[in-house]
């Protein structure tokens, strides 16, 4: 059984959308400009980004410091990178590169205790508050947990990978998806939206929460409509580079 005192299982159960950001920029202050803005939590990015393990500890504490939850996005189903992150503090782990139901369940265990998991337990670790009570993100089934579903292969096994239990959350990796079916980048492609109507349809079904990126209003209705639930503004990167065009633009100094 989970921990429901999570504060992303608690804010789903009470039917909110979450918001969230992916960070790509290894600084604990820009993590912190991120949580502190008001996003439910951020995700500190080890696949594309360059965060290390001490950059990681300061993005997880500026997240912490600021009201949001601190997600770690692996670089894949890295058992050791996993728990190092879990102990770092990390409210939770996301999963990409996975290919199958199989890979799925492995990557899950690799975020929780045996009998569920395999991961290592050590009680004075950050996460473990150097070993003072309380300790609640050593509580059996606290991280929330996720694996990112982002090829045609994946997604034909949904079905197969809602059922994991201890699994809270999929993450429809529409660009790679994009990427897969020979059209890169081109998200708004039919054959995309059918992609996350379906997997949304099943993940809901199963009682897992399930996310994409946003970037725009119309986005943002059509995903509801589905019932995503979890909603991605982009990146830190995005975010700089599209506000500081906005006001060149202002100037009428943008590139054309």
């Amino acid at each position: 059984m989970t921990d429901t005192t999570h504060p992303l299982r608690r804010k789903l159960a009470r039917g909110a959308t979450l918001a969230g950001i992916w960070s790509v920029i290894p600084h604990a202050q820009v993590a912190g400009a991120l949580a502190t803005a008001g996003f439910d939590f951020v995700i500190l990015d080890c696949e594309h980004g360059a965060w290390d393990f001490a950059a990681l500890e300061g993005g997880i504490a500026a997240c912490e410091g600021a009201g949001a939850a601190a997600i770690v996005r692996s670089p894949g189903p890295d058992a050791f990178f996993i728990q190092r992150a879990l102990d770092l503090g990390a409210d939770g782990i996301v999963v990409p590169q996975v290919p199958d139901a199989h890979a799925a369940a492995r990557a899950v265990a690799m975020a929780h205790y045996a009998p569920a998991g395999t991961r290592g337990y050590n009680p004075f670790t950050r996460g473990g508050r150097y070993g003072l009570p309380p300790q609640p993100k050593l509580a059996p089934g606290y991280p929330f947990t996720g694996v990112l579903v982002e090829s045609p292969a994946a997604a034909a096994q949904l079905d197969d990978i809602v059922r994991i239990p201890d699994l809270d959350h999929v993450y429809l990796g529409i660009f790679d998806y994009s990427v897969a079916l020979g059209i890169p980048g081109q998200v708004d492609d039919p054959r995309v939206h059918a992609f996350i109507e379906r997997a949304a349809g099943i993940a809901r079904a199963a009682g897992k929460s399930v996310g994409t990126t946003a970037m725009n209003a119309q986005q943002i209705e059509r995903l509801a409509k589905w019932g995503v639930n979890v909603l991605l503004y982009g990146a830190d990167t995005w975010l700089i580079t599209h506000g500081a065009k906005a006001g060149l633009d202002l100037y009428g100094r943008g590139r054309r």
